[in-house]
């Protein structure tokens, strides 16, 4: 931008003038004046300053100068359209060498984000607010999308503006305060024990192990196809462990940790004891392996048959540890996930296994009933017979009628009440260290008496 009238204000690096355009190819002055400088970057800024008056241009140009030398030089009002930014936030995501289908999952959601963006006339980033993030969410939803494709795509939203502002793309990061609900996972199929016995009977050649791996160790299929036979640990001629290092991208599993998970003996009894080498499964692919999982699944006229997935076999196998009483950790490092949150959408309790623990419960009160019967005594521990201190104490006779001499007691009334005629009782109670064998003391004093009968029992 050109000025005339240049001034170098004294004691800065900063220039003042007037600027000069033009209209209709006649060249022109404005009135009001502009500073000119370089920013920390090095780079020639040119702002207006506001004011016709020379005076208070020169005292602005100081104030400039002192952002620049205290390092808080006023940046730039940020142009970027969404969809460079959305596009710029996808190549650095894919530079870090992601799995293809979160590549896709990515590409996906930020193309939401640009046509919503272009039915609401956003163009420029920065004028993204929160209420345009919700707005945002209720398009989705409109839409029809799903409750967990519209979360994934409001939080990827979000996640794009604070790279963009981490990135200093952005002057600010307007979504901060943000706060959405979360969504609830859908109800996902689960297979029973009988309906994996039933597919692994049903099964032919390789699939019966692949199916068994599944149900009965928790494999993703990708990780039963890249399975080798050197992963599968030998003891004795005998198959104890699975080491799982494949089945996700870049030659690694998808959480990218290693894990390893006991055979259980369904699957050991599909293994041959011979040493091998190479793939496990040299016919196994997902596609095909799924289209035979739905054949199976209506030969053996399962209930909503369609429904069921290859990972129905590992939601099964999670259901299986919690319904056996496996440590919650060690579940959680067999099906190779850091959180519970994970495990916790893979339960699932079957009818069968619901009613089985319900008459386990109602057998453990019943045998918990029958003991505290018998148990007329006050001896051994109180907890372990499922009564509680005040429960068992209330059955004893000096405590009844240490209670009851409480009940004829009346209410004291003011500070100093007159001591009554007849016998005041005063009742203490005391226990020794023995359960079996506690004191309780009753005393009984007549006003017409100095000294105190005390009566121990």
């Amino acid at each position: 931008m050109k000025l005339i009238e240049r001034e170098r204000v004294d004691g800065t690096q900063v220039t003042i003038g007037r600027r000069v355009f033009y209209e209709g190819g006649v060249q022109k002055t404005g009135r009001k004046y502009a500073a000119e400088y370089r920013n920390a970057d090095g780079k020639q800024v040119t702002e207006g300053l506001g004011t016709t008056n020379k005076a208070h241009a020169r005292r602005l140009a100081i104030e400039i100068q002192q952002r620049l030398d205290n390092g808080t030089d006023k940046v730039p009002e940020a142009t970027i359209s969404v969809d460079d930014m959305a596009d710029r936030y996808f190549d650095a995501v894919k530079a870090k060498g992601v799995a293809p289908k979160t590549e896709w999952k990515y590409r996906a959601d930020l193309g939401k984000l640009k046509a919503y963006c272009k039915e609401a006339s956003i163009t420029l980033a920065r004028r993204f607010s929160a209420d345009d993030l919700f707005r945002f969410r209720q398009w989705l939803i409109k839409a029809d999308y799903a409750a967990k494709t519209v979360q994934g795509a409001v939080v990827l939203a979000q996640q794009a503006f604070k790279w963009a502002w981490r990135q200093s793309v952005l002057p600010q990061y307007r979504l901060a305060s943000v706060s959405l609900p979360k969504a609830k996972a859908k109800p996902q199929p689960c297979f029973t024990t009988a309906q994996v016995d039933a597919l692994i009977d049903k099964a032919q050649g390789e699939e019966k192990t692949a199916f068994a791996m599944m149900g009965y160790a928790g494999l993703r299929i990708g990780e039963v196809e890249q399975l080798r036979w050197e992963d599968i640990r030998l003891k004795g001629g005998k198959s104890m462990m699975l080491h799982v290092r494949r089945g996700g991208s870049n030659g690694t599993t998808k959480d990218k940790d290693e894990r390893f998970v006991p055979v259980h003996p369904r699957i050991a009894d599909l293994l041959p004891t011979a040493k091998k080498s190479g793939l496990v499964f040299s016919t196994i692919r997902e596609r095909t392996l799924l289209a035979r999982l739905k054949d199976l699944c209506g030969a053996c006229e399962f209930e909503k048959a369609d429904e069921f997935k290859l990972h129905s076999f590992r939601h099964h196998f999670a259901s299986l540890c919690a319904n056996h009483g496996v440590a919650h950790r060690k579940a959680l490092a067999w099906l190779g996930h850091s959180s519970s949150d994970m495990l916790d959408l893979y339960y699932h309790l079957h009818d069968d296994d619901s009613q089985q623990a319900m008459l386990a419960l109602a057998a453990g009160a019943e045998s918990l009933s029958q003991r505290s019967d018998t148990d007329s005594r006050f001896e051994g521990s109180l907890r372990a017979v499922g009564q509680s201190t005040i429960e068992k104490l209330s059955q004893v006779r000096e405590f009844q009628e240490f209670v009851n001499c409480l009940q004829n007691e009346t209410e004291r009334e003011g500070f100093e009440p007159p001591v009554p005629f007849g016998t005041a009782v005063f009742k203490t109670a005391a226990f020794s260290r023995s359960a079996t064998s506690p004191l309780y003391v009753v005393q009984r004093i007549d006003c017409t008496q100095d000294t105190p009968a005390q009566v121990e029992r």
